[in-house]
């Protein structure tokens, strides 16, 4: 009963993802970006506006240039934001994590840290949205799922490293882990 109110949730998700792909806004909670509903919203084909974080050494606020106001918001305080490149965005921690695959079971969460020429990707995961987060690790990974014993020595078969925790499957469309996960449910 509850993997089939996890599918219809999922759903639903996916169905209202795609109805608003021309727009951009803030969810201000979990439950706004579960049911899709933005703040601060617009379509981005005929309206501007811009949603941008605080200088370096105070990154606990996002502003939102909506019309002609400013709109400061605690990143505590929110969920996250949809750009108008159909990008999914969550703070955690206060940092912005772009969200990889909001329609899957395992979600993983990318956020890069620019320095002078390099950068470097951290990943992090939760079990489903409303779930704990955690960095990217078979470690925590198997903590996470320490009820499921099969997913665990799965994921010590199919991932040498840490690395490869992240990796996209073109043919399955869908994060490897996640593929995993559902075969090992199944």
């Amino acid at each position: 009963m509850k993997s089939v109110f996890l599918f219809c949730s999922l759903l639903s998700l996916c169905n209202v993802v795609y109805a608003q792909q021309d727009s951009s806004g803030v969810y201000l909670t979990l439950s706004d970006f579960q049911q899709q509903k933005l703040a601060y919203a617009i379509i981005c084909r005929t309206q501007k506006h811009k949603i941008k974080q605080t200088s370096f050494s105070d990154q606990k606020f996002i502003k939102v240039v909506h019309n002609d106001s400013v709109i400061t918001l605690s990143k505590s305080e929110v969920f996250g934001y949809r750009d108008c490149k159909g990008l999914f965005h969550r703070f955690i921690d206060k940092v912005n994590y772009a969200i990889l695959n909001p329609t899957e079971y395992i979600i993983l969460y990318k956020h890069e840290v620019r320095a002078h020429k390099q950068s470097e990707l951290h990943y992090m995961f939760s079990r489903g949205l409303d779930g704990h987060v955690y960095k990217l690790t078979k470690q925590n990974l198997k903590q996470a799922f320490s009820d499921q014993f099969e997913f665990q020595k799965k994921i010590d078969e199919v991932f040498k490293n840490d690395i490869e925790l992240s990796r996209y499957d073109k043919a399955t469309k869908t994060y490897l882990i996640n593929w995993l996960y559902g075969r090992v449910k199944t």
